[in-house]
């Protein structure tokens, strides 16, 4: 049994998302910038300035990727299923 790719991508994808899209990267980029900018208080004896820096980095890297960027067949390809069909995580049907 053979599983055929689409690669066609849909032709509205990101249609009416610009504000949110410009908010949430200005949000995280501000994010990943200040947990550099922490680095500055770092005088070498003492750990704060590092675990600040790590988990805003790490929450500036880890929420687009892990929570936005979910994909809307993410629950199937959990349960194994692998279908053409997309469908929506809340099970709702067009």
């Amino acid at each position: 049994m053979s599983h055929e790719v689409n690669n066609q991508s849909p032709t509205d994808a990101g249609r009416g998302h610009l504000l949110s899209n410009i908010l949430v990267f200005a949000v995280l980029f501000g994010m990943f910038l200040l947990s550099i900018y922490v680095l500055s208080w770092s005088d070498g004896t003492n750990v704060w300035p590092f675990g600040v820096c790590l988990g805003l980095a790490f929450l500036a890297f880890f929420i687009p990727q892990g929570i936005i960027g979910r994909a809307d067949t993410g629950y199937n390809l959990a349960e194994g299923n692998r279908t053409d069909t997309k469908e929506t995580s809340a099970k709702v049907g067009s």
